[in-house]
């Protein structure tokens, strides 16, 4: 795997967990407006960076999106409980941690 296909893959799990990040931040108890506007700001950010989060999440969060707009917080809570734990079985590659000046050992 070359830099730039780690740093892709960096943006993309970045993207999946802004996303997850947006999700539990519209179950909590803030305006729906303000879940709404997250929810779109990571849903954007993952089609702009290729991170497909699987369909259900997708459905789910469109969903989730509408209920929030039709100020019916219950379903809108159901569906992003769903979303949220879907998204938490979306494997994350590991991705090496960039090297600090400690990691490098001389041997002489």
């Amino acid at each position: 795997m070359t830099l730039d296909d780690m740093s892709l893959q960096q943006v993309r799990v970045t993207a999946l967990e802004k996303l997850d990040n947006a999700v539990c931040t519209a179950l909590t108890n803030i305006e729906a407006d303000d879940a709404r506007k997250a929810l779109s700001e990571a849903v954007a950010d993952c089609i702009a960076t290729d991170a497909v989060p699987p369909p259900q999440v997708m459905a789910c969060v469109e969903a989730a999106d509408e209920h929030l707009g039709y100020g019916e917080r219950m379903e809108a809570r159901t569906l992003l409980t769903v979303a949220h734990r879907l998204l938490a079985r979306v494997p994350r590659p590991v991705l090496p941690r960039p090297s600090t000046p400690g990691d490098v050992m001389l041997h002489g």
